[in-house]
């Protein structure tokens, strides 16, 4: 991995602990401020929903003005974020930083940062070693977010107080992230100069398109189990208190950055789709199963075994995109998959919050579950002709 490669790997460690703070912290600490379970999924569905518009604006944008520069006035925008929560503990002050800031952490990290990365890192490294690439970046953040799920554990609850230093180092973060992507070399840019040709090329464009709908339907169902969701089901289901689930969502993302070096060693034998799809189907079994734990230590053991499989597709999936699209399509095709991942798991909150405040507390487990399912069969029935080049591909249609 070259230089930029390694920058872009400190840079997703500095952004991701303190995002592994708020994924756990966060929809708790709106609840200390009176917030409703529904008003919680509203303003998460919120973030999610500017993250989404950011991500769609990059991908027209991001290589016409630079995909350093625009990093950069992302990683900005965490430090005004961070600054909002640090301020004032008035109730639109997390909203407001909600919107401004990426702070979308929920079952792994969304936003315009990841998509303009998941451009860049290819170019980092050889392409036979693509996968690893992604593997080692994704490893980096679950681990940094697990470190950061462990620092929610020491504020103990989710008062003001406790949380103002996560939040200052939010902000800090915010700053350090824009100084590393200014060292950042112009080997990370898109090659060739940027036109104002269609934004995807003919080639690229079903492909994207197809896996854009598909990648919206899994995230979709991702969006009822995201990290906040989930500490508002283990309190409220079981409890559970802040410190408790810190250590809960510590070893959770610790058992996910474990897994993804063993999706890259699993994709070098059975192909990237099918470990995409092989991996997550019992895992959304498990999932399901958490749903009707009727214990606490129940719950969480079967949380652990679905983290160690679910998120095995990631790297494998941001791999396959970037390997069955042309080079000057990368950026594009991963802000539109991402779009549309980010546009449908930002509805997912909002009726989370709605069935954990009327329904049965498991609906949002067996909802996400159910419809991730579905997504396996079909990604898997659609794509499996569609192979990277270093498979041998049997075509791209």
């Amino acid at each position: 991995m070259s230089g930029d490669g390694k920058l872009l790997l400190v840079e997703k460690a500095v952004r991701t602990v303190p995002y592994g703070v708020l994924s756990v912290a966060f929809s708790l600490y709106l609840k200390a401020l009176g917030f409703s379970d529904v008003a919680i999924g509203v303003v998460l569905t919120l973030t999610i929903l500017s993250s989404a518009l950011y991500t769609f604006v990059i991908s027209f944008v991001a290589d016409r003005i630079g995909r350093r520069r625009t990093l950069a006035f992302f990683a900005l925008t965490d430090f005004v974020a961070g600054l909002l929560l640090v301020s004032t503990t008035a109730w639109w002050a997390p909203v407001l930083a909600g919107v401004v800031g990426n702070m979308t952490v929920g079952a792994g990290e969304v936003g315009p940062a990841l998509s303009l990365e998941q451009a860049m890192l290819p170019r980092t490294c050889r392409a036979e070693r693509r996968t690893l690439a992604f593997s080692l970046y994704n490893f980096v953040g679950y681990g940094a977010s697990a470190a950061g799920a462990a620092l929610a554990a020491v504020a103990g609850t989710a008062g003001p107080d406790q949380l103002r230093p996560f939040f200052l180092g939010y902000m800090v973060s915010g700053l350090a992230g824009a100084i590393l992507y200014a060292r950042l070399t112009a080997r990370v840019e898109r090659e060739g100069p940027a036109t104002r040709r269609s934004v995807l090329s003919p080639k690229s464009r079903p492909i994207v398109y197809r896996l854009s709908a598909l990648f919206a339907l899994d995230s979709f169902g991702g969006g009822f189990i995201g990290m906040n969701i989930l500490s508002l089901y283990f309190a409220e289901r079981f409890g559970l208190k802040l410190g408790t689930l810190g250590l809960v969502f510590f070893g959770t993302q610790v058992v996910t950055a474990l897994s993804f070096f063993l999706a890259e060693r699993i994709a070098r034998r059975i192909g990237l789709l099918r470990t995409m799809v092989f991996s997550h189907m019992p895992s959304n079994v498990f999932l399901i199963g958490v749903a009707f734990a009727p214990t606490a230590p129940l719950a969480v053991f079967l949380l652990l075994c679905r983290q160690s499989l679910s998120q095995m597709d990631v790297p494998t999936r941001q791999s396959y995109v970037m390997a069955i699209v042309d080079e000057a399509d990368r950026t594009p095709a991963a802000g539109f998959t991402s779009t549309t991942r980010t546009v449908t798991s930002s509805i997912s909150p909002s009726l989370a919050g709605y069935a954990l405040e009327n329904l049965w507390v498991g609906v949002p487990l067996v909802a996400a579950g159910s419809l991730k399912l579905v997504y396996d069969a079909l990604v898997y029935l659609n794509f499996r002709k569609v192979r990277p080049p270093e498979e041998g591909a049997a075509g791209r249609g």
